[in-house]
């Protein structure tokens, strides 16, 4: 053994010491038969000259003296202490060749556990995106959405209401709120529909969204005589502006208005709020003639030492202030402006459909782990006696054991890899089954997904593993050889075990079965919902006014006026006419409050609402 060198710690020595045992062991080996070679031909010398002996008996006389050689070798070699990972070495070097020999069974359970594990993996990465990932914004807890609530209802807010947030809230550091919409956007090529956002300054700035270029929009951007400015996506101006350096300072076209580029939002995995815009613009609500209708989307950070019960007492008391002066058009004296933590608004009911997922790619791991134990059962009987006789031959139970659960964890990391890979297109799959759930193009395989799967793959390399190393622990070498291997395959524990594995897998299959019988059976039925019309026969189209041609309601009017009578006039169109959303789609966010003129509602109750 090397003694370390002056100043060198121990646990460096201990490493250099493993790393030399490890990368040189041939040349340790040769040098320690040289070692032994050299010992007995110096004792037979010796024998030689002091007792008069003959070169070949002296050699014997040695070899007697100096004891069984391969014992004092494996003496020199647990002095490295390295022995374990040789033997581990050896171990999986065995459990490869074996599992090469098997080819169908290892296909069989490479593919039961890929299924398995990438399905819980992929499901694992969903969960912990959409429900346990914190929201990707500094201090995220102090986030929340304002609504306005009464009785039953919970929605967006007016103009009114933002503006008296604004104007009077005393608990939030920053507060602000965005309408969305659809707009013709140019520059200077072709038209195209996106999705816009009309936000106050505070939206972006209650997130901590700063813009990678340019500016941020300002309150003063929302005054009437302010030049019309705008802040774009990172995708559409790589895509239609030659990238975020070069889209600063140009100029884009929206509903024919011309709009400066002030700004450009960072490459960022999510949506700012939710809100998915290509383009940006200053709110600049017209004044509001009534309290309505509630389609605005409204977030505020809380101040510091602020909470939340602070900021619902604070709206509450803006709800009461408003109420008298717009009662005439919301009459609702119950009604208060209700902050709502951001998470929970936009994760909303996605935990109940994941966590079914989550619990039927459960039950698939489990199924493929018990089918993967019931194929490791039947090949165990049958190498039964070559383990006893390794024991017979010297081999002890802590060594067969570790063999035994190297095999099966070899097998189990094998399908952990290729599950992997599973999973990686089970989440796009995932991601196509459940469009539009909340956060779920944020999921991706990183290492805690990583490590989950290989988490669960030693846990299923264990089970797997457990028949093996209990038929190890129950029986004697003499009586599994006197016996035989045939008898070990037909014994009565391995019957019992193997009803065992059958029932499992049928009871975890049921649960399962049934599941996609329940679907099935919703999936018909959904198919034979009746909507009221044939939609066989109808086409739809979608028309964007340009705001600059068609600013005010009555050129609006108008336009549809004017445009109505003309497409029924086309040949084979039987009726034509002109709604905000196809039913039963409901493309239109704004909720109005309203009354029946034969069953008004009593002043001070809550009235009906409908989207419109």
């Amino acid at each position: 053994m090397t003694l370390p060198k002056r100043g060198m710690p121990a646990g460096a020595h201990r490493i250099r010491q493993v790393a030399a045992a490890l990368l040189g062991r041939r040349s340790l080996e040769r040098d320690l038969d040289d070692e032994v070679r050299l010992h007995l031909e110096l004792e037979a010398e010796e024998l030689v000259r002091m007792r008069g002996l003959a070169p070949a008996e002296a050699r014997r006389q040695a070899a007697i003296a100096f004891g069984g050689v391969e014992r004092w070798k494996e003496a020199h070699r647990d002095a490295r202490g390295v022995r374990w990972l040789e033997e581990l070495s050896q171990d999986l070097r065995y459990s490869l060749r074996g599992l090469i020999r098997s080819p169908g069974y290892f296909l069989a359970c490479t593919l039961l556990l890929t299924l398995g594990i990438g399905g819980a993996t992929a499901m694992f990465s969903a969960v912990h995106a959409v429900l346990l990932a914190q929201l990707p914004y500094r201090d995220p807890d102090e986030l929340v959405r304002i609504y306005q609530r009464y009785t039953n209802n919970q929605f967006g807010v007016s103009v009114v209401d933002v503006q008296a947030v604004i104007a009077q809230q005393r608990t939030m550091s920053a507060v602000g709120a965005v309408r969305l919409g659809r707009v013709a956007l140019s520059a200077g090529g072709e038209l195209e529909r996106v999705l816009s956002a009309r936000a106050t300054a505070g939206f972006l700035e209650a997130l901590d969204v700063r813009p990678a270029r340019g500016r941020a929009l300002q309150p003063d951007d929302d005054r009437p005589d302010a030049p019309p400015v705008v802040i774009v996506s990172d995708a559409y101006a790589r895509r239609a502006l030659g990238g975020a350096a070069a889209a600063v300072g140009r100029s884009v076209t929206i509903d024919g208005k011309v709009y400066g580029v002030v700004g450009v939002l960072p490459d960022m995995p999510h949506n700012p709020g939710g809100v998915a815009a290509d383009v940006w613009t200053p709110a600049r609500f017209p004044l509001p003639e009534r309290r309505g209708p509630f389609g605005i989307r409204m977030v505020g950070r809380l101040r510091a030492g602020a909470t939340l019960a602070d900021a619902e007492r604070d709206l509450a008391g803006i709800s009461e202030r408003i109420f008298p002066q717009w009662a005439s058009s919301f009459q609702d004296s119950m009604a208060r402006l209700t902050p709502v933590p951001l998470r929970t608004t936009i994760i909303g009911d996605a935990g109940k459909t994941l966590w079914i997922f989550t619990a039927a790619a459960g039950l698939v791991l489990l199924i493929a782990v018990v089918n993967v134990a019931s194929l490791t059962m039947v090949r165990s009987a049958g190498r039964s006696r070559e383990v006893n006789l390794r024991t017979v031959l010297g081999a002890t139970r802590a060594r067969l054991l570790r063999l035994m659960l190297t095999e099966s964890l070899v097998l189990s990391l094998i399908g952990a890899a290729t599950g992997i890979a599973a999973g990686a297109a089970g989440l796009r799959v995932l991601g196509a089954v459940l469009q539009g759930m909340p956060r779920l193009a944020e999921a991706h395989l990183d290492l805690s997904a990583i490590a989950f799967a290989v988490a669960a793959a030693l846990i299923a390399g264990v089970v797997i593993g457990a028949y093996p190393v209990a038929l190890l622990l129950g029986r004697t070498p003499a009586g599994a050889l006197q016996h035989g291997a045939r008898s070990v395959g037909a014994g009565r524990g391995t019957r019992a075990l193997r009803a065992v594995f059958v029932i499992g897998e049928f009871a975890l299959a049921l649960p399962l079965l049934a599941g996609a019988g329940l679907l099935l059976n919703s999936f018909v039925r959904l198919q034979r919902v009746d909507p009221g019309f044939d939609p066989a026969r109808i086409a739809t189209m979608t028309v964007s006014l340009p705001g600059a041609r068609y600013g005010e309601s009555d050129a609006v009017a108008g336009f549809w006026a004017r445009a109505l009578p003309r497409v029924r006039e086309v040949p084979g169109v039987a009726f034509a006419g002109l709604a905000d959303a196809v039913p039963p789609d409901d493309g239109n966010v704004d909720v109005n409050n309203f009354d029946l003129a034969d069953r008004p509602v009593s002043p001070g109750q809550s009235q009906p609402v409908a989207h419109g």
